[in-house]
């Protein structure tokens, strides 16, 4: 749909042997439902690829500080003040409720997990088609950067990794309180704002980019009364944080610190971001001469910029971690969109897409999958060790991750309770245990051995 409310007169396909780019509908088609009619054939043509390219992930098994997150979303169940003592983790209340309620439903099966991060992320790459469709009146623009954002590996973190569902479940918010303010739902969005900000603190970069779409749509701000719908939740976030920071382990064990050092992570996290394929269509728009959209870009680019800002004052890497780039990806899809709407020859549109797909699939096959696999290895060994053994006192050495994550494994295990097992503590802490050393270079426990 263009500015004026017309729809495309050349629409996107797909397929090169379907009908020319010259043909033009005579109407817009009427809208079925939540998508426009056609709409669900995008929506499963989406849901097969996130499940295709995240298909990986369901054998992976817990990693890490999932299952310390299980095991305090057990806790917060019987005591909700839990999660104020746990900060920043009050922010992530969404993540408990759904963490809890998989745990109902499914126990400790894994793959249900998994299932429910790639289900989220479907979603999620809906919303955006509808909300870029929404901002630049464009069916091609949105429909590209839906399938752009369905494989793209860079914030892959956020769908592999259970304890990261934050940040695809803050997104979801995120996408839904701007697709609602769009669309003139004012009450409902500053709802979706409200769990968006206790579902992940970046939430709140809404209020930056909600003028921007604002602006990308109307070429215009306005101030609008229902604006004031956005301060109460925003007084609520910010009457908790201030209330909860001296118990935020990001804060206090100096995790995130303001300074001028964030300018140089931003600029980094950009660059990694973008690389390759943004450079690659560019050049290819420029090698097709055709004049550069630069003017087009500025949206998307600033997208990224603002939803980055959170988090570019961490001071233990020079860049953004893969799962905070989720939402900042969905700017980068949007900028390639644009880019490869802009040129004349379908083929080489539809080659560069086909090529995005296959390249990043691979890439969270071959390599991403096997980082995951790499560091759920030390808990996933684990397990099967503990399988084979009596439940009983048992003194674990040189374990890699912190302590809690090996004691909290032990729920996963029929018998095994945390207070059986002693992780890297002298030997006279439980000299008549027996004993499992984590080995560096097998990358395995060395066979169990009598303490005494």
């Amino acid at each position: 749909m263009n500015r004026q409310g017309g729809r495309d007169p050349t629409p996107f396909c797909l397929c090169p042997f379907a009908a020319s780019r010259d043909t033009v509908q005579a109407e817009a088609p009427p809208r079925l439902g939540f998508l426009p009619q056609r709409g669900w054939k995008l929506a499963l043509l989406l849901a097969c690829l996130c499940t295709i390219a995240y298909l990986p992930a369901l054998n992976n098994g817990f990693i890490s500080d999932d299952y310390v997150m299980l095991e305090w979303a057990k806790t917060s169940q019987k005591d909700f003040s839990f999660l104020f003592k746990i900060v920043p983790d009050v922010f992530r209340l969404t993540t408990y409720i759904f963490l809890g309620l998989l745990q109902w439903m499914f126990g400790y099966r894994h793959e249900y997990f998994y299932g429910f991060t790639i289900l989220v992320h479907v979603l999620n790459c809906v919303l955006l088609y509808r909300l870029i469709d929404r901002v630049t009146g464009s069916r091609q623009v949105a429909v590209l950067a839906a399938l752009f954002f369905a494989v793209v590996q860079n914030p892959q973190e956020a769908v592999m990794w259970v304890a990261a569902m934050a940040c695809e479940l803050g997104a979801l918010c995120m996408l839904a309180t701007l697709f609602l303010w769009l669309r003139g739902r004012f009450v409902a969005s500053a709802l979706c704002y409200l769990i968006g900000l206790f579902s992940m603190e970046s939430t709140l970069v809404t209020l930056l980019l909600l003028p921007l779409l604002e602006f990308s749509t109307h070429r215009k701000l306005t101030f609008r009364r229902e604006c004031w719908y956005f301060l109460v939740p925003t007084i609520l976030f910010a009457v908790v944080f201030l209330a909860t920071v001296s118990n935020n382990y990001q804060v206090t064990a100096g995790t995130y610190r303001f300074g001028a050092r964030g300018l140089w992570v931003l600029v980094v996290s950009l660059h990694k971001l973008i690389f390759p394929w943004l450079y690659l269509a560019v050049l290819l728009v420029a090698a097709s001469r055709r004049q550069l959209s630069f003017g087009e870009l500025r949206s998307p680019l600033l997208w990224m910029v603002i939803a980055l800002l959170p988090f570019i004052f961490l001071t233990y890497q020079s860049h953004v971690p893969s799962r905070h780039t989720y939402v900042p990806a969905m700017g980068l899809v949007w900028a390639l969109a644009v880019q490869l709407s802009s040129l004349d020859r379908a083929r080489l549109r539809q080659a560069f897409l086909v090529a995005f797909i296959a390249v990043n699939i691979g890439y969270i096959w071959f390599v991403k999958d096997a980082q995951f696999k790499e560091r759920a290895a030390p808990t996933a060994r684990l397990q099967e060790q503990l399988g084979r053994l009596l439940p009983g006192r048992l003194m674990i050495t040189n374990f890699p991750l912190n302590p809690w994550i090996a004691k909290m494994t032990t729920t996963l295990v029929p018998g095994w309770e945390p207070e059986m097992i002693f992780v890297n503590e002298q030997a006279g802490a439980c000299p008549d245990c027996l004993q499992l050393r984590w080995n560096d270079n097998t990358r395995s426990y060395d066979p169990a051995s009598s303490g005494r």
